[in-house]
């Protein structure tokens, strides 16, 4: 299937439902969504025409059809692979007719079918390019098998506050609905806050970034970072562990300038794309050293 193709075939509104974006509001042809693909939205302002089938952010002045939505929400730029995203391992929306509301059917979506501890051999190699031990993995996160298209398949699930799940193997990355933040409660008086579990997972792996008496809060998506006031308010030291690119630097800034007591722990892994990166480019630099001969 080529871009044309895919354009015609498949609705935007699908896409981003199974993808756990649902509409605020609905005029007409016109779906009016909190942007997924900026952050510190609190109105809707991101619309996708139904009947078109093409979308338009008001808040930046962008819009396009759905592989230029999912190259932003990828974060991607090789059409070539988005293509097969969509139509391999996020295909579970059905192809809609134009201006309908898409309905999926139920045996294209992503379903549980069986879930416990992490015991699968592709996914414990996953983890180790990712430097996360399984023990850790194993506290957080459950062996999914689920089924897409009639197939099965098993993933890494870090189950969110509403029951849903965010869903990762090795060149695959998606999202059981609904989607949410993460909270996990330890009654400290800090609140740490990550942009996605790895990063998290990434924490644990890391003593030395290591905040005591810490709760934390996994957004899933910055595009979820307005649920999350109410904590931020609430506990006395807030500490960032976001991406160091534009929209985590500016998802860093807002909640600076909103809220007290705030430390942007990426400054010290600035050279570095996450957390993640860190973790795993370190490991490779410690790897190197034990390998390197004696002289």
């Amino acid at each position: 299937m080529n871009a044309k193709q895919l354009n015609q075939q498949y609705s935007i509104v699908g896409f981003l439902s199974h993808n756990g974006f649902q509409p605020a509001s609905k005029k007409g042809d016109n779906y009016w969504y909190i942007s997924m693909i900026r952050d510190l939205e609190a109105y809707p302002s991101f619309k996708v025409d139904i009947n078109k089938n093409l979308w338009y952010d008001h808040g930046i002045g962008v819009g396009g059809n759905l592989i230029d939505l999912a190259c932003k929400i990828f974060k991607m730029e090789d059409v070539r692979e988005v293509i097969r995203l969509i139509t391999c391992d996020f295909s579970s929306f059905h192809p809609q007719p134009a201006a309908q509301v898409p309905e999926m059917p139920s045996r294209n979506k992503l379903r549980i079918v069986k879930e416990g501890y992490i015991q699968d051999l592709a996914l414990i190699d996953y983890l180790n390019t990712r430097g996360i031990c399984i023990e850790v993995a194993n506290q957080y996160c459950t062996e999914l098998t689920y089924s897409n298209q009639g197939h099965v398949f098993r993933g890494l699930g870090f189950k969110n506050q509403l029951g849903g799940y965010e869903l990762r193997s090795k060149g695959f990355k998606s999202c059981i609905a609904p989607k949410d933040i993460t909270f996990i409660g330890n009654g400290g008086s800090n609140l740490l806050v990550f942009e996605g579990f790895m990063d998290f997972l990434s924490y644990l792996m890391l003593p030395v970034f290591h905040v005591s008496n810490s709760s934390y809060i996994i957004l899933n998506s910055l595009s979820l970072l307005a649920k999350v006031s109410e904590p931020l308010s609430a506990y006395d030291s807030k500490f960032l562990f976001l991406d160091n690119d534009l929209s985590g630097t500016k998802a860093a800034s807002y909640i600076k300038q909103m809220y007290p007591r705030v430390i942007d722990m990426s400054m010290f892994y600035s050279d570095h794309k996450d957390l993640n990166d860190y973790l795993t480019q370190n490991r490779k630099c410690d790897e190197q050293k034990c390998a390197a001969p004696a002289i």
